[in-house]
């Protein structure tokens, strides 16, 4: 791993919760992921590298009926994923 890699994952887990509050929920990624949805067969299991507190991304996917495995580096916008989503697996690990 780069050796800022340890810096930036640590700023990112300091700042989650404002991140968080500030990430609007609506999805201007709406085009790319209905495009996505609409190639997947019913039910699909979905990895989210980088899900961070799975909103609106990952919420939009589950909504739309995806199996979501959820990976950020953050554990607390790990756990923030797991209290709103609790049906899906949520991990906690660098994405290298």
């Amino acid at each position: 791993m780069h050796p800022h890699a340890n810096r930036i994952i640590g700023l990112y887990e300091d700042h989650a919760l404002a991140f968080d509050a500030g990430r609007h929920r609506r999805l201007f990624e709406l085009p790319w992921l209905d495009r996505f949805l609409n190639l997947m067969p019913p039910s699909p299991s979905v990895l989210d590298l980088g899900c961070g507190m799975g909103e609106p991304i990952a919420r939009h996917l589950i909504e739309h009926g995806c199996i979501l495995t959820g990976v950020d580096s953050s554990p607390t916008m790990i756990a923030l994923c797991r209290q709103r989503f609790p049906q899906h697996d949520w991990i906690v690990t660098a994405m290298k």
